[in-house]
């Protein structure tokens, strides 16, 4: 189907080019670099968000940020898979489906469109709903922007502060960098399980 005008995908395949130079150098770290052992290991912080290295996806690093609402939100690098993926959830969000795919619309200041698949994901105590493949344009728009709204089915289910995003991924890049590898603002929608679709309240879009 084709997109509205003004509304991007989060794959681009034109976008890829430069993630492949970019892991190209990174793999090149990876020889010389010796790995802590663990799942994931902190390397620091910036401005809130908590960056840190993923063992499971080939020592990829990424930024965490939890929100006043309990949201928590992630982005960072798949060395195995060579891509940049994006994550979110909410402990409120109990009914998301491990396996199932998502059909969501993130918008940055209201106005920079993107649809994509979401698929959910078991991590830790919550099931995130992930995209394993962003594009580059979406990445640039993540760090510029200054608010992330998250749309299912026409209905908002989050509202982010992207406060510090682009200081954030430029330490994301640093920590990937040293590491090598394997070759909030804004009103807040209420805490509720948007994905039960026993709980059909107006708050709730996946119970229609």
């Amino acid at each position: 189907m084709q997109e509205p005008a003004g509304v991007r995908v989060l794959v681009e395949t034109g976008a890829r080019m430069g993630r492949v130079i970019l892991f190209a150098a990174l793999g090149a770290l990876a020889a010389s670099v010796s790995h802590a052992q663990g799942t994931a290991a902190r390397w620091g912080e910036v401005g809130g968000w908590s960056i840190r290295v993923d063992r499971s996806v080939g020592d990829g690093c990424y930024a965490h940020q939890q929100y006043t609402d309990d949201s928590h939100l992630r982005i960072g690098f798949d060395m195995k898979k060579k891509t940049i993926y994006f994550m979110i959830t909410n402990p409120a969000w109990r009914s998301i489906e491990v396996g199932k795919i998502y059909s969501m619309q993130l918008i940055f200041d209201g106005q920079y469109k993107y649809n994509g698949e979401f698929v959910g994901i078991k991590m830790g105590d919550y099931v995130w709903l992930d995209h394993s493949d962003v594009s580059g344009e979406f990445a640039k728009d993540f760090m510029q922007r200054s608010n992330l709204r998250v749309f299912y089915q026409g209905a908002r289910i989050a509202s982010l502060s992207l406060a510090n995003t682009y200081a954030a991924v430029a330490e994301v890049m640093n920590c990937q960098r040293e590491v090598g590898g394997a070759t909030g603002g804004g009103a807040q929608p209420p805490a509720v399980d948007p994905f039960n679709r026993s709980s059909r309240t107006p708050a709730d879009p996946f119970s229609r």
